[in-house]
């Protein structure tokens, strides 16, 4: 029996993004991290992380070496960015964005992160062999009130609705039917749709969900929790 996590992909539950925040971003990154260390090593549902993952496409100087496991700030940053060789630069521009924000969640709770282990080549790509605890990094709909982010969508609420009631059903199936009808609600669910396709293949009869919180930070939707497969 594996584990998994589903945390916010959201760059501002990470320390020191909004100098501004609220309690209540605290609190909920506290919770993220405090899931986050029930593992010491975490999958991320990819087949690899690039050679660093961090925070320059919100203007912010720090991120993950992979190969090191190392935090990069401000000018460690921009030199091991700017050492990038066209392949590696390459491969950084084309990550999943949610992959930095689950690396520095991981660094600030102590535990490693790899890519999800291949049957046929376990060591490639940073996996970490024999790895199949899931962290499931998601974005539910910015668009899913009027106060939103994104301006609202017909439907986005509901989506969001059945991808949370998904997740608490008792098969992963659930989760790849509700992701398939989000489309187009300005939700990023792409993480989710490879862990529970994964987790489905896994055919377990161990699967179940815990929610650790679901709330609303700056009108949108946040999930974290945790469970088995």
């Amino acid at each position: 029996m594996a584990s998994f996590a589903v945390i916010p992909a959201a760059p501002i539950l990470l320390a020191d993004v909004d100098l501004a925040e609220a309690s209540q971003a605290g609190q909920m990154r506290a919770a993220i991290e405090s899931c986050l260390s029930t593992r010491s090593e975490w999958a991320l549902p990819v087949r690899q992380l690039p050679p660093l993952a961090g925070l320059g496409g919100l203007g912010i100087d720090r991120g993950i070496d992979t190969r090191t496991n190392e935090l990069l700030e401000s000018e460690d940053w921009v030199q091991a960015v700017s050492e990038l060789n066209p392949a590696d630069r390459a491969l950084c521009e084309s990550a999943h964005p949610a992959i930095a924000v689950a690396l520095l969640h991981a660094h600030s709770a102590g535990v490693r992160i790899g890519a999800l282990p291949d049957s046929e080549s376990p060591a490639d790509s940073g996996a970490l062999a024999s790895n199949e605890n899931l962290l499931v990094p998601i974005d539910l709909s910015a668009a899913a009130s009027e106060e939103a982010p994104l301006a609202p969508v017909p439907g986005a609420a509901q989506a969001d609705e059945r991808i949370v009631a998904a997740l608490s059903a008792d098969d992963p199936r659930s989760v790849v039917t509700a992701v398939a009808a989000a489309v187009d609600v300005h939700a990023d669910l792409e993480l989710l749709e490879a862990a529970a396709a994964h987790m489905w293949a896994h055919r377990s009869s161990d699967y179940s969900f815990t929610t650790v919180f679901d709330e609303y930070l700056h009108e949108v939707r946040s999930l974290c929790g945790t469970g088995t497969y």
